[in-house]
């Protein structure tokens, strides 16, 4: 279990990065197979493999708190380890070779329901540490990151098979495994290098002036007597260096510290401001990150907003509707409405934020802009549904500055580099503190604001009209996951009480 643990948390390096993962599962598979350890045994051993995996990969979520840090790897871990103790009991009743495809089955349907659900933190989701090498996975435009997590663990369970039946000298199976094994580590590959060489590019083209702060959101960021210095260092830096041709002046999540009233936008005179940029320069249009508020009765409902300007029509808003769980909201409010105003501090805002189902695109001219903000950008089928709508080109704003100078940065940018190619649509990103820069539609980061530096960038972009397969059909692989667990559970249920009657 510790071996697995430790495979699994070598997965972020810059050595081998993501070797540890097709070889991850194979001490616990191990288990399985020769030990025979009950699904009841089976769910501590895989506990401890995951908070090893966990501790190793996402450590810097305890700069912001041991307890928060804690609670989230310990829930992520049970989670991941009731998968698997799962299979072990589907095992046990219908066999060998049923138990290695439930726990693929079984896995896929819970990180599948990680997208859905009001615990929903797919950060871990196996197919995502793919994205370090962005090169061998161009056919996540087909299957989204969930087809990365059943090639990782359909590669393990053949590559157990494979060397067992070497161990144990078994010809035949030994040839069918190894054909196998060639087979689904070779098609993806060659695969993947074939869509490497296909033009994904658009004909429109755009500039945009990226504004990166670096604001100490610790020690600066809402600091009230900071407040003035902060917003007007931002708009100086894009009056320096704005002019003609750029189409887009874009601010990270948050950017200026200021709660405006949602139904007073248009008196506020720092958004004046950037609105009389657009008049300067007809051409232009702002995207800037603020907070919201709007009161309903007793209660006032806050939103993490950004919101578009341009010269032509009223500011458009959009609310980030995908809130980290015990963070930004409290998990299924509706069953445990007594801890509405609790929530476990991971860093940043700790309170319960409001949310809007609707997705605004944000219409530039010529371009139809998707806004994710920050965890958003964690979501595959989120950004689909904005590119379904027309969206041919994604802004991510974000403040990924709580965490330091870590590898947070670089995992947090991993996911906009998925959802490129997922979408095949380019992404300009613009953080806080870093990682601000451009993102082609094949996950390769093409410009870049190194971090914790103040400074502007201007990014040539290009957009794109076409839809992937992935941005018209979702996550089939999830959602036929989903199904299957459903009828697996059930069969395995009532053959269990069937076996004890008889």
């Amino acid at each position: 279990a510790i071996s697995s643990g430790l495979l699994l948390g070598t997965v972020w390096n810059n050595l081998l990065p993501v070797a540890g993962l097709f070889v991850g599962f194979i001490p616990l598979l191990y288990l399985i197979e020769k030990k025979k350890v009950s699904a009841g045994a089976m769910l501590k051993y895989a506990f401890v493999s995951f908070f090893i995996f966990h501790l190793c990969t996402v450590w810097w979520i305890a700069k912001s708190g041991i307890s928060g840090f804690l609670s989230v790897i310990s829930i992520n871990s049970f989670l991941m380890a009731s998968a698997v103790a799962l299979a072990v009991y589907t095992r046990k009743i219908f066999g060998k070779f049923a138990g290695y495809w439930a726990l693929v089955i079984y896995w896929l349907s819970f990180e599948y329901i990680h997208y859905t659900w009001d615990l929903q933190w797919p950060f871990m989701n196996l197919g995502n540490w793919l994205g370090q090498l962005p090169a061998i996975i161009q056919w996540y435009e087909y299957t989204g990151v969930l087809g990365g997590t059943l090639w990782i663990l359909s590669v393990n369970i053949f590559l157990l098979d494979f060397f067992l039946s070497l161990r144990e000298r078994k010809r035949e199976s030994l040839f069918i495994n190894s054909v196998f094994l060639i087979v689904i580590i070779a098609f993806p590959l060659y695969f993947s290098n074939l869509l490497m060489s296909i033009e994904k590019t658009g004909k429109q083209n755009g500039k945009a002036l990226i504004v990166q702060p670096n604001i100490n959101p610790y020690t600066e960021k809402y600091n009230k007597s900071l407040f003035d210095k902060q917003i007007s260092k931002q708009l100086q830096s894009a009056k320096n260096n704005l002019d003609s041709s750029i189409n887009l002046l874009i601010f990270p999540e948050t950017s200026f510290p200021i709660y405006l009233n949602r139904n007073k936008l248009a008196e506020n005179p720092v958004l004046n401001e950037l609105k009389n940029l657009t008049f300067y320069y007809p051409n232009l249009q702002v995207i800037a990150g603020i907070y919201t508020y709007t009161i309903i009765g007793n209660d006032t409902l806050y939103y993490n907003t950004a919101v578009f300007i341009n010269k032509n029509q009223k500011i458009i808003i959009h609310d980030k509707s995908k809130l980290v769980p015990g963070v930004e909201r409290t998990p299924f409010i509706r069953f445990l409405n007594i801890f509405k105003d609790i929530n476990v501090d991971y860093g940043g805002i700790n309170a319960s934020l409001n949310t809007t189902e609707t997705q605004n695109l944000f219409t530039a001219g010529k371009f139809q802009i998707a806004p994710l903000i920050c965890y958003e950008s964690v979501f595959g089928n989120y950004a689909a549904d904005f590119v379904k709508k027309g969206a041919d080109i994604i802004v991510v704003i974000t403040n990924d500055a709580w965490w330091g100078n870590t590898p947070a940065y670089r995992q947090i940018m991993m996911h906009s580099c998925l959802r490129a190619i997922e979408t095949r649509r380019q992404v300009i990103r613009v953080g806080n503190t870093g990682i601000s820069g451009l993102i082609n539609e094949k996950g390769a980061v093409i410009e870049q604001i190194p971090i914790e530096e103040e400074t502007v960038l201007k990014v040539n972009f290009s957009t794109n009209k076409k839809q992937s397969f992935y941005v018209l059909h979702g996550d089939i692989i999830g959602r036929l996951a989903a199904f299957m667990s459903v009828i697996l559970i059930l069969a395995t249920y009532v053959r269990d009480k069937k076996s004890i009657v008889y």
